[in-house]
């Protein structure tokens, strides 16, 4: 009896992953070295599949480490008899691909990142948080709960990397000589609808239109040291979230 309880008790210890950056950034180097050739720097997927899928998630922590450790027989997934140690730290990282920001481990300052959101960064130029802030880019109330840490990172660093629909830079040049610039919300062949940077929604018809540009680069400037906006950032949620980091 007591061999099994120790046994028991082994099992349960290795499925625990560890929560400290340094071990989840040891998994990230892992994972770039031995996984992202496949799966993409963030998980998006390229040649493999993309580790974002529900399935990914809903595997428990052994059953995600058995499939590192032992491949997928069948498909190209191989093997990689790592390490204990570092076998728990890729998948610690693993996790933080699926899981939402809210709940991942960070190294930033949380209020130095908020100071800078309201303040000097002057993100509510065009983001709004609780309803206060600005536009034309997208709420931000509850991003930590809806966006992964990856993926909030390269938001901040890589702006322009993904652009979602109905956020793309937009410049229409009008037969008045007038000039709109913001978010292209919509258009076809009969118009545009711009919001600028004031809230206001610009409803033009194609005859008023001279020129019309709209390019797929968003009208962030890129943050090079974001670690206490991702900070901020990440701890977003609307409703409290079981497991969110401290």
């Amino acid at each position: 009896m007591r061999f099994l309880l120790t046994l028991l008790f082994a099992i349960a210890a290795f499925a625990q992953l560890p929560r400290d950056l340094a071990s989840i950034d040891s998994g990230r180097q892992t994972y770039m070295g031995a996984c992202s050739g496949c799966h993409g720097a963030t998980g998006e997927g390229s040649q493999g599949p993309s580790l974002h899928s529900g399935r990914v998630a809903r595997l428990g922590n052994q059953a995600l480490i058995n499939v590192i450790k032992n491949g997928l027989p069948g498909t190209t997934m191989p093997n990689f008899p790592l390490a204990d140690d570092k076998l728990r730290q890729l998948a610690a990282f693993l996790r933080t691909l699926t899981s939402p920001a809210v709940a991942a481990p960070r190294t930033g300052d949380a209020a130095k990142g908020r100071a800078l959101f309201f303040g000097t960064a002057n993100c509510t130029g065009c983001h709004m948080i609780n309803g206060q802030g600005g536009h034309p880019g997208p709420d931000l109330s509850n991003i930590g709960a809806e966006r992964t840490l990856p993926q909030l990172s390269e938001s901040l660093r890589k702006p322009s990397a993904r652009i979602a629909e109905g956020f793309r830079t937009a410049t229409a040049t009008l037969r008045n000589g007038s000039v709109i610039k913001g978010v292209a919300k919509n258009y076809n062949n009969y118009g545009a609808q711009i919001l600028d940077a004031t809230g206001r929604l610009h409803l033009l018809q194609t005859g008023e239109i001279a020129k019309l540009d709209i390019v797929d680069t968003s009208i962030m400037p890129p943050v090079a040291d974001a670690n206490d906006l991702l900070a901020f950032l990440s701890s977003l949620s609307l409703r409290p979230y079981e497991g969110a980091a401290q």
